[in-house]
Formats: C-alpha cells, structure tokens, sequence
C-alpha cells in the first residue's frame, strides 16, 4: 500500500514538474511574440490564460487559449482575434461549406450567391444586403478570401472581424508572429477601399481583374538585405495559386506541357522554358557533373531581383506584373539554405506528373513592427532527387532552375527544371 501511494506521489510530481516546464515555456515563446509584435502580453495565472493584446496596424489584435470539447473530451485551441481598422457595416459573414450548410438552406438558412459557381459551393455569404456584398466579393477579394481559408481552414470572416481556431496551444514565436502579421494584412486589405480605383487600376495595368488583390491601393515600404539564419515559417504547399501552363523538364528528359487551371477565371500561355544542360542528385547523393556551366546567361543577382519585386513599396497587382515582364521564364542560379524537401505525385505549379520539391530561404526582407519577411524559392526536381536532398537540409547550396512563378502574398518564387 505505502508503495502504491509513493508512485502516485511521484507521479503527480513529475506532472506537475511537466506542467510547469510547458507553462515557462509557452510564457517565454508568448513573450517573444508580444515583443516582436509590439503588443501586450498576459502571462496568466491560476484563474486566467495568457493573453496577448494590442494593436497592429491599425486593427485589434487578441490571441487566447480556449478548450474546445471535441469527440467526448476536451482540446485546447489557439484562438487568433482580429479587428478590423473600420468595420464594413452591412453584416458581412462569410464561413467554408460544410455538410450541414446545404440542410440549413433547406430549412431557410440564408446563403447568397455572388455568381461565381467555385466562389459559391465553397462558401456560405451572409449579409444584410445582398446587392452590396456581391460587389464587394469582385474576383480579387474571392481569390483573397480562398487562400485565405486554403491557409486557415475554419476562418471565420465579417465584416468587423476574422476569427481563426488552431489546433493545440501555438509556442513558436516565429508563428504566432507569421499568422498575425497574415491575418492583419488580410483584414486591412480586404476592408480597404478598392472600387472604381481597383478598376482603374486594372485597366491601366493592362491585366485581368483576376490577377489582382483587393487592397491592392494600401503600400507596405520594406529594403531588402541578406539572408541570415532567422527563418520564418509559411505555408507554400496548400496554396491554389493560379499556376501558369509550363512545360516541366524531369531530369533529362522533357515531359509534355503541363497545363493547371488559373484560378478558374485566368488562361494565359507562357512561352516553353529553354532547355539547358542540368546536373541532378542521384539517389547516393552524389551530383553528376556535366561539362556545362549552370551558370545563367543573365546573371541576375537573387538579391536585386528580391529587391525589385517585394523592397521597393510595389502593391501586388505591381509586383506581379513586373515578374511578368521581367523574369518569368529566365533561368538563374542562386543560392539558399535548404529548409524543406517533399514529394508530389501532382501539384498546382508544376503539373501532374510527380516530382520532389526543395524550399530554400534566399533573402530576406526589413519590414516594419511586424518583423521581416523571407523570401522563398520553392524549387521543382526529379522525383528521385528527394533521398540525395532530403539529408542536406539546413545546408546553403546553390541552384540553378527557370522563374515560373511569383506569389506576392506569401513573397515565394516558383523555379521549374531545378539543378544543384
């Protein structure tokens, strides 16, 4: 019996030990956030949660911990909390379909249709004026929007504030920092007033409305300079950028062109990438060699080209169509630390045939309270290339492949054909 209640003793020690260990650590990663973010934090007590508070670019932020019960038990959740600058006043509530949503229309839920059928089956629009939120769902804000919940699943938007629950309790400085620093760009971009000026700016720009972000009228000011060892995390994989029709190139063999829809709104064919001469990894890790230089003709430097799309104040419709005229299609040869490697049998950019994609950190950019920005390449290879990269990350190597794509919301560079 005395053994008994010495292990329980012990292990209600340890729990406690474990308990407190986790509380110190979530206080110092909160800490640091709140810091970064220049807001307030709340470290709690017995009878309270740590809190973070404040104000970041003109909209209210909160972060908190609620419990949540889930499937007979309860899960903690980290609850983002933003308000916008001004609200838009006409009941705006926008939520992802779910299996309920079409039984609720059913029994009189409202639901409108802005008359765009992918827009529409993906989402549940509510609002007290349904002739205003339809011009103000225009292509841009939709495309917006469905990246927006393609990044945070769940995110509840209206028109004073977004709302997003992730799973478990956040402790990454760096994420709690990425996730704000998003959501306060969308909640100031998506309440910005774009109207006629959106449209004139689409029609002097020369480009399809689609291609455009709403918001694109308020200008963030950064310079850029080299990359350091701070990385900052984003999430590229679940993105549904509006890819281009490129023709991919697997090892040394050139497959046919593939082809993606652009957004569903947007079909604009590119020019075939020039066929170069490549050094792939093989499944040792060993690099073949050829006698060719992979050096690119250009010559464009990874830092002015950095510089050029997202340090000079450009607002996204910009930055796009400067990647569009000036590099897409070019092949460079940069170089980067090795963050990320993954396989695909399919995927939005490169195509439907499978491969293996590497994430490189290749500059970063001085923002303002939020914290910088890094700039990302995401680099398409053969699909055996995944063993030989895989035990290289964290290196800084150098690579060589073709600009396929700019995504000026989460600053990355798409790179088809890629060779190290």
């Amino acid at each position: 019996m005395e053994i008994i209640v010495i292990l329980l003793m012990v292990g209600v020690g340890i729990a406690i030990a474990v308990t407190q260990s986790n509380k110190r650590k979530l206080a110092e990663a909160w800490k640091e956030a709140a810091s970064r973010l220049q807001i307030h934090h709340n470290a709690g007590d017995f009878l309270t949660k740590p809190e973070l508070s404040g104000t970041v670019k003109g909209c209210r932020v909160k972060i908190t911990i609620r419990t949540k019960n889930q499937g007979g038990g309860s899960k903690k959740f980290t609850r983002y909390e933003i308000n916008y600058p001004e609200a838009l006043r006409f009941g705006l509530s926008l939520t992802e379909q779910t299996a309920f949503s079409s039984f609720k229309r059913f029994l009189g839920a409202q639901d409108i249709e802005v008359g765009d059928p992918s827009f529409d089956e993906f989402m549940v629009v509510r609002s007290n004026d349904s002739a205003k939120v339809k011009g103000f769902l225009n292509p841009a804000r939709r495309l917006y929007v469905r990246r927006m919940l393609s990044l945070y699943p769940g995110l509840e938007i209206t028109d004073s504030w977004i709302k997003w629950d992730s799973k478990g309790v956040d402790c990454e400085p760096t994420s709690l920092v990425s996730n704000v620093k998003r959501m306060v760009d969308f909640a100031v971009n998506i309440t910005a007033d774009a109207g006629d000026r959106h449209e004139e700016m689409v029609e002097s720009a020369g480009t399809d409305v689609s291609r455009k972000r709403p918001g694109d009228d308020l200008e963030a000011v950064f310079t850029v300079r080299d990359l350091n060892e701070t990385p900052t995390h984003l999430v590229v994989d679940s993105i549904p950028a509006a890819p281009e029709p490129v023709a991919i190139e697997v090892g040394e063999t050139a497959t046919e062109p593939a082809t993606a829809a652009v957004s569903g709104m947007v079909d604009q064919d590119i020019e075939e990438p020039v066929k170069t001469d490549s050094v792939t990894p093989n499944a040792a890790g060993e690099h073949q060699e050829e006698q060719t230089d992979l050096s690119p003709p250009n010559g464009l430097d990874v830092r002015d080209v950095c510089h050029d799309l997202f340090g000079t104040g450009k607002i996204s419709y910009q930055i796009d169509q400067t990647f569009e005229q000036n590099y897409e299609g070019l092949e460079v040869n940069w170089s980067g630390k090795l963050t990320r490697v993954s396989s695909y049998p399919f995927d939005l950019v490169f195509g439907n045939d499978p491969g293996t994609k590497a994430e490189f950190e290749i500059s970063e950019i001085d923002g303002d309270s939020i914290g910088s920005h890094t700039v990302k390449a995401v680099v398409q290879f053969p699909p055996d290339a995944h063993e030989a990269l895989r035990p290289r990350t964290g290196e800084t190597m150098t690579f060589a492949g073709t600009l396929l794509k700019c995504d000026s919301f989460t600053r990355v560079l798409f790179l088809g054909c890629g060779r190290v």
